[in-house]
């Protein structure tokens, strides 16, 4: 299988190589053949859920749980971040290869729930300003899931079917606003609004927020502000294994508009096959065919030099931070 690079980013690149173009004063030094420096070397693999290790079909793709042992067999620490919510997060099969795979925690609602699987806990970053369910209501709009710590509420059966369909959960793990008295009081740390054809941008004025569309079930999600993959993925890494550089030393792979900023922001950024146009740009290479082939001649230590990707000391670029 063969990869297509970026090519804005090529050229930037390949103009930032020894004979690549620059005035003479201004060209870098060759390096000298060795060992990937501590800050290159590659330490964590990051990788989105949905489009990218898991199919529509809810199904892992072939050759992922292969691919996810080999990089763990060459010292690759392998985190998940998704937009998923815990209780869309728990339709899947636990004992599946591919999820054991993962370090724990979990990093799930883009990041700002972090589930640790091992001791059952929920953390939250962030949440939405309380307002912003009374505005919601106030302008009709019912068609909407909520997401909080521990469940789903939805403000209308409707919107609990296209969620269930959307994410495979069960229809019954997702309690309408009339029944969610268990759920009273909880922050919300993000609400899915279905069928909304304008952007809410009058609903949302004042209210610190970020907002993705969700074109494959045609939904907005509506998140703290702030929120965003690669800057908690940044903050993670800091703090579980106390790693300053965290994504300098990060392959990432992904495939839609909110894994835009961590492609863009790691080491090496890696756009699945069919990812989305806002995807592609921020990364490096895009894959032209399946990731488990990608992932079965995956070598970290020659990745950002194959890739001709040269990042040291290189800091988050993402506008959520």
């Amino acid at each position: 299988m063969r990869c297509r690079r970026i090519t804005q980013r090529a050229v930037a690149r390949i103009a930032a190589r020894p004979g690549g173009g620059l005035p003479k004063a201004m060209k870098s030094e060759p390096e000298a053949p060795s060992a990937p420096s501590e800050r290159r070397r590659l330490r964590y693999a990051v990788f989105d859920l949905d489009g990218t290790v898991l199919g529509p079909s809810q199904r892992f793709l072939p050759g992922v749980a292969e691919g996810l042992h080999r990089l763990r067999a060459q010292g690759l620490r392998l985190l998940l971040v998704t937009g998923r919510s815990v209780g869309s997060f728990r339709s899947l099969d636990p004992s599946a290869p591919e999820l054991r795979a993962f370090d724990d925690p979990l990093l799930l609602s883009n990041g700002n729930v972090l589930w640790d699987r091992g001791a059952g806990s929920v953390t939250v970053s962030r949440a939405l300003p309380a307002e912003l369910a009374a505005r919601l209501a106030s302008a009709d709009v019912a068609d909407t899931v909520t997401e909080t710590a521990s469940g789903l509420i939805a403000g209308s059966r409707r919107a609990a079917l296209a969620y269930a369909r959307a994410y495979g959960v069960r229809r019954e793990d997702i309690v309408t606003r009339a029944l969610a008295a268990d759920h009273r009081g909880e922050d919300a740390v993000a609400v899915t609004v279905f069928g909304a054809e304008a952007d809410l941008t009058e609903q949302l004025t004042g209210l610190p927020h970020d907002l993705d569309r969700i074109s494959a079930f045609g939904a907005l999600v509506v998140r703290p502000e702030h929120t965003c993959k690669a800057a908690a993925v940044h903050e993670h890494v800091r703090r579980r294994y106390g790693e300053s550089h965290g994504l300098s030393a990060t392959v990432a792979f992904g495939d839609a508009r909110n894994d835009a900023c961590l492609l863009g922001s790691a080491a090496l950024g890696v756009a699945v096959q069919g990812a989305d146009q806002v995807a592609v740009r921020h990364s490096d290479e895009l894959l032209s065919g399946p990731l488990g082939e990608y992932l079965a001649r995956f070598v970290a230590d020659r990745a950002i030099a194959a890739a001709g990707i040269d990042r040291d000391g290189r800091v988050l670029r993402c506008p959520h931070r």
